[in-house]
């Protein structure tokens, strides 16, 4: 039996707030209809409602329902359903033995309601598909409605176990799994859950929504314990952008118990020792994907349905040659110290936050070491982004008996929007690793790049004062979806004279993402050479990028109508998708696309798009159990044969009647 190792936690210190009636009590009682208003009741626990939040008015309206398990439609016993209205304190029941609830004395008005139970998806009244839109429910002056039914689908679940090269159970060792997903247009796996091993090698990892995964076993070589305080000391210096403000600055270690640490790692895994071979040579464990591969390309799908728990996912490791990689990275002052260094496999390209091999940080010298690492083909990529305003971390690990906290604070009095003075250094190196080490590697950091530009508002509404425009928020995104690379948001800023400018970040090519647009105003593009950078990607290689002009509008766009089947009748069930006419605005435009949209239908067929940037698009109308991978661009080529064709000119107001078009799920 191997010990894979100790684990560490990194996060952000965040304040938490609970909602009123977020913790609950439940009671029970009777299962027969003629005691529903025993089963049925409110939840919250008297006195600890917040005082700042408005009980619900009291009306004449009622809803009734009924949550059901979507693969038998048998009631969810005791499933908590959640009723929301804007302004209001949701009120929560719980539905009897055969999943049934009712809401009474309700105001006018559009409810959410939402349902929860363990070992399901969270369900809402609308949703025809794990995790997929809502809808609300709509009640007018004495109005009662009493078939609103919320389907629910069960967790799916992975376990497996992990032996070595000696069939003994690996002990302690991360498992994976990566959810295939459609990411700005093409097809990626996402981080999902873990599991550790327990002392047989085994493993489960369940809660999972139905879908497609893979299944990875990471080795990841992590920074010693020295190294990372020398590494938070080492860039405890004056932030970028504290000038003139007042910095206080603290590192420390403490320990919690007695003992001491033996070995640091992530929640995604960490390297077990191998051993040598009989040569003396040093061996070393490599990450894997089910069943056995190396690469995550080659690695076995496993397609999950509801309620399904997959057995016999299991992994069989062996150890391998272990090399050194080290050298010295040098920025524009010379040797750089305390920049984080990542080795990647060459080809992750399917994951949008790939699995790193080792990581590293350089010393005071700017000098760095890989151990431990496997013959193959690497992307090395450095990264020195500047600190911001205000900076809080917290470390912890343990081992033995012993628990360990280490923590870093930055506290500043300079403005929380500045940006920072000093500039982003990074560097990209593909590194080939063979039969020997590499104990001379030279890197050399480039200066990160930035956009640009200045902010106009156009229209006949109140100019923005200094303030609001202030209050705007910038960010570069990677177009492709990946977050590779960066470390922190690459955000900008608006100053009082409308001009802007970015974090500088590495080469590659970016959508601008701008939020808090003051009231009255949204955004109608960004260009660049002519091109809306909102919508197609901006390439950043060597030069930075100036003159973006920024313009907001009070004149958005507006599409809206009804959704009909083909008898004539309202379809509640549809949902409405609208995308570029242009197939190459299909992909490569960030996680989230402006010119992409989705909407579920109302009760009475109608919808609603409000912002859409002016230009070509299409419009149609699906059932909504079908479009889980509507971002897909062989889907879209499909719906486009059937679509209508709209042009939206800057303040349009568009009224389109719709039918929905039937086929297989997609």
């Amino acid at each position: 039996m191997r010990t894979a190792g100790i684990g560490f936690a990194l996060a952000l210190a965040v304040g938490t707030t609970m909602a009123a009636g977020q913790m609950t009590t439940m009671t029970s009682s009777g299962q027969g209809r003629a005691e529903i208003e025993q089963v049925i009741g409110g939840l919250g626990l008297p006195g600890l409602e917040r005082a700042d939040v408005t009980p619900m008015e009291i009306g004449t309206g009622l809803i009734m329902g009924r949550v059901v398990d979507d693969a038998d439609q048998r009631g969810v016993s005791g499933a908590i359903v959640t009723l929301t209205l804007a302004g209001f304190a949701p009120q929560r029941v719980q539905a009897d033995g055969d999943g049934r609830f009712v809401f009474r004395s309700l105001p006018v008005g559009t409810f959410s309601i939402s349902t929860s139970r363990p070992g399901y998806v969270d369900g809402a009244a609308g949703r025809t598909r794990p995790s997929g839109p809502a809808r609300g429910v709509q009640l007018t002056d004495n109005e009662r409605t009493g078939d609103v039914e919320i389907p629910m689908w069960r967790y799916a679940a992975i376990t497996g176990i992990v032996l070595d090269e000696n069939n003994e159970p690996l002990v302690g060792a991360q498992v994976r799994v990566l959810r295939r997903d459609y990411v700005s247009g093409r097809r990626r796996l996402t981080m999902g859950a873990t599991d550790t091993t327990d002392d047989r090698g085994q493993y489960r990892i369940g809660a999972l929504l139905p879908g497609e995964y893979v299944v990875a076993l990471p080795m990841i070589q992590r920074p010693s314990l020295e190294s990372m305080l020398d590494g938070l000391r080492d860039g405890a210096g004056p932030p970028a952008g504290a000038a003139g403000g007042v910095m206080r600055v603290a590192v420390r270690a403490e320990s919690v118990g007695g003992g001491a640490p033996v070995v640091i790692s992530s929640t995604d895994g960490t390297v077990p020792p191998a051993g040598t071979a009989e040569d003396g040579t040093p061996l070393t464990y490599q990450t894997e994907f089910y069943t056995g591969a190396l690469a995550v390309a080659r690695a076995t799908p496993i397609a999950l349905a509801p309620g399904e728990e997959r057995a016999g996912v299991d992994f069989r490791i062996s150890p391998v040659p272990a090399l050194t990689l080290a050298g010295t990275v040098t920025g524009p002052d010379g040797p750089a110290s305390n920049v984080r260094l990542e080795l990647l496999p060459a080809d992750s390209e399917d994951l949008t936050s790939p699995i790193e091999t080792a990581t590293a940080t350089t010393d005071a010298d700017g000098n760095f070491e890989f151990s431990m690492v496997p013959a193959g083909s690497y992307v090395l990529r450095a990264l020195r982004q500047p600190r911001g305003s205000g900076a809080s971390q917290t470390i912890s690990f343990g081992g033995g008996n012993a628990t360990f906290v280490m923590r870093e604070t930055v506290e500043l009095a300079a403005s929380r929007n500045a940006l920072p003075e000093q500039p982003t250094l990074w560097a990209e190196v593909p590194v080939s690793v063979g039969a020997r080490s590499v104990n001379n590697m030279g890197v050399s950091l480039r200066t990160g790049l930035t956009v640009s530009g200045s902010v106009v508002f156009s229209g006949a509404a109140t100019q923005p004062t200094a303030e609001q425009r202030g209050n705007l928020s910038l960010i570069l995104e990677p177009a492709d979806g990946r977050t590779a690379g960066l470390t922190g948001t690459a955000r900008g800023r608006v100053d009082e004279n409308g001009t802007f400018t970015t974090m500088g970040v590495p080469a590659g090519k970016y959508i601008v993402r701008v939020a808090g647009a003051p009231q009255g105003w949204s955004l109608r593009d960004a260009l660049h050479g002519g091109r809306d950078i909102t919508s197609t990607a901006i390439e950043l290689t060597n030069d930075n990028a100036t003159g973006v002009l920024l313009t907001f509008t009070d004149k958005p766009t507006a599409i809206n109508g009804t959704v009909r089947d083909a008898s004539g009748n309202a379809d509640a069930r549809a949902s409405v998708i609208v995308f570029p006419s242009d197939p190459a605005l299909w992909v490569d435009t960030g996680s989230s696309p402006r010119r992409l949209r989705l909407v579920r239908a109302g009760q009475d067929g109608s919808y609603n798009i409000d912002g859409l940037p002016s230009g070509d698009y299409y419009v149609t109308a699906v059932d909504d159990a079908g479009t889980a991978s509507w971002q897909d661009p062989v889907v879209l080529g499909q719906l486009s044969q059937s679509a209508s064709q709209l042009r939206l000119l800057d303040g349009d107001a568009r009224t389109m009647a719709l039918t929905t078009v039937r086929g297989e799920r997609r």
